[in-house]
């Protein structure tokens, strides 16, 4: 993982530049990419000089290679992406240094059909001079962060509105930025540029090369973009949804299923799902493998280490739930044997006691840990539990895991965040990196994301920081598996021409999710968040299988929502987490049940 930047300036001097990046980006790039960080200045023209900014986090490639990374022609890459499949890249070399290989001769048509044959999630910052021009953007999924902040004459048109007191000549790209500044995320819609040939500051235009599968109405907010209808991209994935609904032999062949997965009742939806499943379970399986299998051979800790390594290189964000689980219970397939893996279960506290109250009902406390404990960060004697509902499914599911992989070490990690810090990472960093978004619900994931993927806690009763470069996480398949409980509201209301048209919305709007949001909280612990149900292949698959083959939502909740996953994952075992109805993270670590109860997700949040 990587942060990446630029910054130009319209008057023609470096100080301004210096200053934007060194007040809010600078610290929060270098958390990204621990490994190296560098800068390059660029004189694009009399009036206009520009910064371009990396931070690496080393993760392919024998060597680290430094960014910016600037080739023989003048051309200046900044990468922060993974290059997982579609290219093939000669042994030893990084993504970054073959991507700037690669470019250092393309027009605009090839720079488009390059990046389109990428397998795995990206965002860009190339400049190229002999065009002198600058293009960026994100994947097709939206799975990598970048933000832009636009020079205040693209806003005053927009707006209508005219200010003496905008003064402002900055344009940015970057992975991130301190909230408080007038930043928005850069819209997953295809590979952005800007011809600084003949750009001023009054008459700025950005262009924009869409991917092929959007339709106009999609740009008609970005009033200040000019959108070139001639010219596309084009993505690995198979856009398009299977529409086919149940026919009436179908429909009666559901209502005799059974209504739970126990027993052989799983044998029964296996066999009916068997083709299915296999086709699921080889592509998740492969889309896992990508994803670990060019991660350097040593953990963070011993990234200059000349001898093996044998600590965690590999973490999964881990509820116990049926997402996590199946990718914890593939991953044994994808690393070699032995090899430690991390388990990153986060919870917060609940049903807070005083020593006080404890001792007048006559209670011991219990000896178990797990149970209620003296907050260490307070004065006034509180008791908290951490026995939230994903702790308890956590364990669960680590203790099944372990009986069917007995070969390998799984690390339990378990991380009671406490009010204080919970109040004090909120402020000193965990809003810059939520930002520019700003909900309740934004703040209650973000938190707890945050803490998980820092990995900070205790194994075995012992304190303990996950060493690993690579967090695995399992968001995306509710969208495309009718995991919501939204999707059940549609199927009851509209049956299931409401359903597919719900989910065919979910499928085709996970670019303009929260993905770069996940992102930028994730990514700041300098380790790699990986979604192996976006990869580009799982997606295409998934889009291809008949709807009620995915979900059936007549069947009771924790058994007919995505059906095709629980089966899958009864079969292989892992009968704890294939039962579990869905469970967000901010109600299964109950980080939601901290603040003001009558809070609804939508609203602004007040901490941030």
């Amino acid at each position: 993982m990587c942060g990446i930047c630029f910054i130009a300036s319209f008057q023609g001097s470096s100080e301004n530049i210096q200053k934007e990046k060194n007040e809010i980006i600078c610290d929060l790039l270098q958390q990204r990419g621990p490994d190296q960080c560098g800068e390059k200045l660029l004189n694009i023209s009399d009036q206009v000089v520009a910064l371009c900014y990396g931070c690496v986090l080393w993760l392919q490639g024998s060597k680290l290679t430094p960014q910016p990374v600037q080739d023989i022609n003048g051309n200046v890459l900044l990468w922060n992406g993974d290059i997982l499949d579609g290219h093939q890249i000669p042994v030893g070399q990084s993504d970054t240094s073959f991507i700037s290989d690669q470019l250092i001769n393309k027009d605009k048509s090839e720079i488009c059909k390059f990046l389109g044959e990428i397998y795995g999630p990206w965002s860009i910052i190339y400049y190229q001079k002999h065009t002198n021009r600058l293009y960026f953007g994100r994947d097709v999924l939206g799975r990598h962060s970048l933000v832009w902040k636009l020079p205040v004459s693209i806003k005053e048109k927009e707006s209508d509105v005219l200010s003496s007191e905008k003064t402002s000549d900055i344009f940015m790209v970057s992975s991130l930025c301190e909230r408080n500044r007038d930043v928005e995320e850069v819209p997953a819609l295809g590979l952005f540029y800007i011809d600084f040939t003949s750009i001023t500051i009054d008459e700025f235009e950005i262009h924009l090369i869409p991917w092929s599968h959007l339709e106009e109405e999609t740009f008609k907010e970005l009033s200040y973009v000019s959108v070139n209808k001639d010219e596309k991209l084009t993505s690995r994935i198979t856009r398009s949804l299977n529409m086919k609904l149940p026919e009436e032999d179908t429909l009666e062949f559901l209502k005799q299923l059974p209504n739970s997965l126990d027993g052989s009742n799983c044998n029964v939806f296996y066999e009916i799902l068997r083709d299915d499943i296999d086709i699921v379970l080889k592509t998740l399986t492969n889309a896992v493998k990508r994803r670990v299998a060019a991660c350097p051979p040593r953990c963070r800790q011993c990234t200059s280490s000349i001898s093996s390594c044998n600590h965690s290189r590999i973490a999964v964000l881990f509820s116990g739930g049926l997402d996590s689980g199946m990718i914890a219970l593939l991953l044994d397939q994808c690393l070699p044997p032995g090899e430690p893996v991390d388990l990153l279960n986060v919870a917060f506290p609940q049903k807070i006691q005083t020593l006080t109250q404890k001792k007048q009902k006559g209670r011991k406390k219990p000896e178990n840990k797990d149970n209620l404990q003296e907050d260490e960060n307070s004065k006034t004697g509180l008791l908290v539990n951490y026995e939230v509902p994903d702790r308890i499914s956590g364990r669960h599911c680590w203790h099944q895991i372990q009986d069917l992989c007995k070969e390998r070490s799984w690390n339990f990690v378990e991380i009671d965040v406490t009010s204080c810090e919970l109040s004090e990472k909120r402020i000193s960093v965990i809003q810059h990196l939520i930002a520019p978004l700003g909900s309740v619900l934004d703040d209650s994931i973000g938190c707890a994301l945050w803490f998980a993927g820092r990995g900070k806690g205790e194994c075995n009763g012992l304190p303990y920081e996950s060493p690993a470069r690579v967090l695995l996480c399992g968001m995306g398949a509710d969208e495309q598996l009718g995991g919501y409980s939204r999707h059940r509201v549609k199927f009851g209301t509209g049956g299931w021409p409401a359903l597919l048209d719900e989910i065919q919305m979910e499928v085709s709007r996970i670019h303009t999710r929260n993905l770069g949001r996940d992102n930028r909280i994730l990514s700041h612990h300098g380790r790699a968040p990986r979604f192996p149900f976006l990869d580009e292949d799982v997606v295409s698959t998934l889009n291809q299988i008949p709807i009620w083959r995915k979900t059936i939502l007549s069947l009771p909740r924790g058994v007919g929502e995505k059906v095709l996953l629980r089966t899958a994952a009864a079969h292989l075992g892992l009968t704890t987490a294939a039962g579990l109805p869905k469970r967000a993270i901010q109600f299964g670590s109950r980080i939601a049940k901290m603040e003001n109860s009558k809070e609804k997700g939508n609203d602004a949040c007040q901490r941030l």
